[in-house]
């Protein structure tokens, strides 16, 4: 009996800590995003109090089915596999542009737990005539064989949730943005292995607010040109369009940047004028623009190797 509670202890501590963990530490942005699509953008995830409260609704799961089979020896782990499957699926949702979707967990859900209900009918058929555990304490068979048990949902979890960098990353960049972490976003744009033209949305936005647009975009990856400065194709996951749009519409930084990252340089400079009217006041980005496009009208171009970080490593790189 001592046994049985002590390896119902064991299962409870490393269930709770795993999946608060495993919620609050890794799937934290992610979970944001997916909370706030799937209340149709109307309520806002609590990385903290979401997973205590996930972690709390998946034990009492956990406490239904064990009271529904009532298994107290090898097969007792078993009991918690709805609650790792729950998880997994919820840490699997995958963003659409309006909503989350659940995949192919749709149709494999059902099928694992019609399996699972037959397996843990058959365990307890089979718990009573069990052999005798050869062993005893904290290191018997029994706990073991549960410990065992937790290591293949562990390694379910890990190969069936969602677990791509970049996926993890841009909801990270999304998650910052939305608390006014907008060096905190511009430091994660930096590792990415490559951007979308959404996240190039973003990034320019936070460039933007720190109010370097003209000074360091070009430090960062850039995709899609003009078209994802706004709101239009593309949206973001958490940020309104009216948001976007009221902070950009009438920028004149925005108006010339967009002609840079199209790399349309003689539209550039015919505006230019009307916001820097004098050379020394343009920023350096500008200055470089002008450059380029007055060897080009030579016919000449800028030497390599370009600055890392300048607008002619941007604008050669085509």
């Amino acid at each position: 009996m001592m046994e049985s509670k002590f390896m119902r202890a064991i299962c409870t501590v490393l269930f709770c800590s795993f999946t608060f963990c495993y919620l609050f530490f890794y799937q934290a942005d992610v979970m944001t995003v997916v909370q706030h699509l799937a209340s149709g953008r109307q309520t806002f995830y609590d990385p903290m109090l979401g997973a205590v409260l996930i972690t709390f609704t998946l034990k009492l799961l956990q406490m239904g089915v064990s009271s529904l089979f009532k298994l107290k020896k090898r097969g007792f782990g078993l009991t918690y596999f709805p609650s790792f499957l729950i998880l997994t699926i919820i840490s699997d949702l995958r963003p659409t542009a309006d909503s989350v979707t659940f995949g192919k967990w749709l149709w494999i859900a059902p099928l694992l737990l019609l399996v699972y209900i037959f397996v843990m009918f058959a365990v307890k058929r089979f718990e009573p005539y069990e052999p005798e555990s050869r062993s005893y304490g904290p290191f018997s068979q029994m706990i073991w064989i549960n410990l065992l048990l937790f290591l293949g949902f562990f390694l379910f979890i890990g190969l069936f949730s969602n677990s791509d960098r970049y996926f993890h990353q841009r909801a990270k960049v999304e998650a910052l943005i939305d608390k006014k972490d907008y060096a905190g976003a511009l430091d994660v744009v930096r590792t990415m292995p490559h951007t979308d033209s959404v996240t190039s949305m973003l990034t320019v936005y936070a460039v933007a607010r720190r109010g370097h647009l003209a000074d360091s975009l070009f430090h960062y990856p850039l995709e899609g040109g003009a078209s994802t400065l706004r709101p239009g194709k593309v949206h973001s996951w958490l940020q309104p369009d009216s948001v976007l749009y009221k902070v950009t519409r009438n920028s004149a930084n925005y108006q010339l940047t967009g002609f840079l990252l199209d790399r349309n340089l003689n539209d550039f400079a015919r505006y230019l004028p009307q916001y820097y009217p004098a050379d020394s006041l343009r920023p350096r980005y500008y200055k470089e623009a002008l450059k380029i496009l007055s060897l080009k009208n030579r016919g000449l171009r800028l030497i390599a190797p370009y600055k890392k970080g300048s607008y002619a490593a941007y604008y050669y790189a085509k």
